[in-house]
């Protein structure tokens, strides 16, 4: 799978970053995040808590 991100130029047509290996008529599936704020809230207290589970001796983890 690659990951491209594309540009919304309106409801129904997207303008892609780079060239896609498909050819017109071609079916491909496109993922878009909702705005729920249910979702929101997990992330942010997800992000919050991610390095709570890590030693704090585990150096690797000090620049994330």
């Amino acid at each position: 799978m690659k990951i491209i991100s594309a540009k919304v130029l309106d409801a129904t047509h997207l303008e892609l970053s780079e060239p896609i290996p498909a050819k017109t008529g071609d079916l491909i599936e496109i993922s878009i995040p909702d705005d729920d704020e249910n979702d929101r809230l997990w992330k942010v207290t997800a992000s919050q808590k991610f390095l709570s589970a890590y030693d704090a001796d585990d150096s690797i983890y000090d620049d994330l």
